[in-house]
C-alpha cells in the first residue's frame, strides 16, 4: 500500500464505509419491505395475474438483496485487505493498482490488466 498515502487510504476507506451504511440501509429497506408485505396480502382475494405479479415482485427482489449481499461481502472484504495492509494490491499480479482505478472501484482486487483477464476466464 506504499503508493497510496495516508490522505488517498483516508479518503478510500470513508468511500468504501459510506458504500457499506448505503448497502446496509438498502438491505434494511429490503426486509422492512418483506416483512410489511408477507402479512398484507392475507385478507385480500388475488387473481392469478396478481399472484403471479405478486411471484415476480419477489423475484426481483429476492434478486435485488442477493446483489446487494455480494456487494457488501466486496466491500467488507476491501475493508479486510485495508486492515492486512494488500488494499491497493493486484491479487494476481502483486503490482499496485493505480488510485484513479480504486477512486472509481474502491472494492477492486485486481488492476485493470489482471480484471480484463479474469472476467475473459470461463466460469465453472
Amino acid at each position: 500500500m506504499k503508493h497510496l498515502n495516508a490522505t488517498d487510504r483516508h479518503l478510500l476507506v470513508h468511500q468504501l464505509e459510506s458504500m457499506k451504511e448505503d448497502v446496509l440501509e438498502e438491505l434494511r429497506t429490503a426486509a422492512a419491505l418483506a416483512f410489511e408485505g408477507s402479512g398484507a396480502g392475507m385478507r385480500e382475494v388475488h387473481g392469478r395475474t396478481d399472484d403471479a405479479e405478486a411471484a415476480r415482485i419477489e423475484e426481483l427482489r429476492e434478486a435485488e438483496i442477493e446483489i446487494d449481499r455480494r456487494r457488501l461481502h466486496e466491500i467488507e472484504r476491501a475493508l479486510q485487505r485495508v486492515a492486512e495492509g494488500s488494499y491497493g494490491i493486484c491479487a494476481d499480479c502483486g503490482e499496485e493498482i493505480p488510485y484513479e482505478r480504486l477512486l472509481v472501484r474502491p472494492t477492486a482486487m485486481r488492476c485493470a490488466a489482471c480484471q480484463v483477464v479474469a472476467e475473459s476466464r470461463p466460469r465453472r
